[in-house]
């Protein structure tokens, strides 16, 4: 594993906020590693436009005057000052930068960072290199943000921020087949390398002594479960479906609702049970109520360059998976979960998972998502990232970190 380095993560999420991979990976590198997390850049705008909650809006602006906090050992979150909006296009882009390179400059000597790796998970942050004089630059790549369905979000300019990303990099990363294509014709230092699950923390779901969360508990029937961000990438009108076809069965969400996605209709179905946000170490005993849990998403040009971090919760848990038919689902296809392509076969294969389901193939399951955990991950990266750091920096003499357990009791680990 990398180690005895310091770490700039600019991230795509604050560091509280739903639990993804720039969380997933930084929390793991952190026991021999210095980390300063640098939470997205938020507008004054996202106040009014509804774009981000209001109360997360202030909150970021308050941490932004406070300066770096550290969240975790070894760990230190900064909240960046307030940028233009339309922040992909050209001249927002160019003002907001100078601001921002500013501010992390100031932070990182603040820090005594020194010959930091900046790993930018945020594609519209080009040339922060120059402000932390990095000894490496990674672009890690998790979605097609220019395919994102937002007017705030213009797709050309999307594309031109983020090509500059990749091109300044010396190694990036994608977590999707499909999102490799593109971006090795912009750095030839393009890996595909796929998202994980915690499997220490999901493998409890299968424990004897883990209980059912009380509101998963209480619900009749059999559930078929979905743990997700609830946003415009949810198939809401596949769930209502499913729901109406099998009154018989409960359907319970676990998330917080995100965005502008209309919830209503789920809302005004009896056995449809929304049950908010859960701590993330509440989130076995949810999954372990689910007889059957869905990757339910609406299929676009956004969504079908996914790897849903939660694949391999469920697997952790041992649980059947129906998914919709996203491309970097399709290999898992039989292995590890069945794929719908009709609302329909939505409800034929939960059907069928629950009826067919047995302890043997919870077990393989669980086999599947040990050998995915971030724990390997975040040791593949390192087989990558740790020879380019020697070549770039050869003869350094590691920095001494403490090893200290870095991973906080954090939110929901969805994505």
């Amino acid at each position: 594993m990398i180690e005895g380095r310091d770490i700039v993560c600019l991230s795509f999420v604050t560091w509280d906020d739903h639990w993804g991979t720039p969380q997933q990976l930084m929390s793991r590198l952190a026991p021999r590693n210095r980390i300063f997390f640098v939470d997205q850049p938020i507008s004054p705008a996202s106040y009014f436009t509804g774009i981000r909650r209001r109360d997360a809006v202030a909150q970021q602006f308050s941490r932004w005057r406070q300066g770096p906090r550290e969240v975790a050992p070894n760990v230190w979150a900064g909240a960046s000052p307030p940028v233009l909006p339309l922040r992909y296009n050209k001249l927002p882009n160019a003002l907001n930068a100078v601001a921002l390179r500013r501010w992390l400059r100031r932070s990182v000597r603040r820090l005594g960072f020194q010959d930091p790796i900046l790993w930018n998970f945020q594609p519209s942050m080009p040339g922060f290199g120059r402000a932390v004089a990095p000894s490496l630059t990674v672009y890690h790549c998790v979605d097609e943000f220019a395919a994102v369905p937002q007017w705030w979000h213009p797709s050309h300019n999307v594309g031109l921020r983020e090509a500059e990303c990749v091109r300044e990099a010396d190694v990036v990363f994608c977590t999707g087949r499909t999102l490799v294509e593109r971006r090795r014709a912009w750095n030839a230092n393009t890996h595909f390398v796929a998202n994980a699950g915690d499997y220490d923390l999901f493998s409890r779901a299968a424990l004897a002594e883990t209980p059912v969360a009380a509101d998963i508990a209480a619900l009749p029937g059999k559930v078929v479960g979905v743990l997700a961000v609830l946003d415009a990438r949810l198939d809401v009108d596949l769930i209502v479906h499913m729901a109406r076809q099998r009154p018989d069965r409960s359907f319970a969400l676990v998330g917080m609702v995100k965005g502008d996605v209309d919830v209503r209709p789920l809302q005004a179905l009896p056995n449809v049970h929304l049950l908010g946000m859960r701590p993330m170490d509440e989130l076995p005993g949810y999954v372990k109520g689910m007889d059957v849990c869905l990757i339910p998403y609406v299929v676009s040009d956004y969504t079908r360059h996914m790897f849903p971090l939660k694949l391999y919760e469920y697997l952790a848990a041992g649980k059947p998976i129906v998914s919709s038919d996203l491309e970097e689902m399709r290999p898992y296809e039989g292995l590890a979960l069945e794929i719908a392509r009709s609302r329909d076969e939505f409800v034929t294969l939960a059907e069928r998972a629950i009826r067919d389901d047995s302890p043997e193939r919870a077990a393989a399951r669980q086999r599947l998502a040990r050998d995915n955990s971030w724990d390997h991950r975040v040791e593949e990266l390192s087989a990558i990232v740790g020879p380019l750091l020697e070549e770039r920096t050869p003869g350094r003499t590691a920095a001494r970190v403490p090893t200290r357990p870095a991973r906080p009791a954090g939110t929901e680990q969805v994505r």
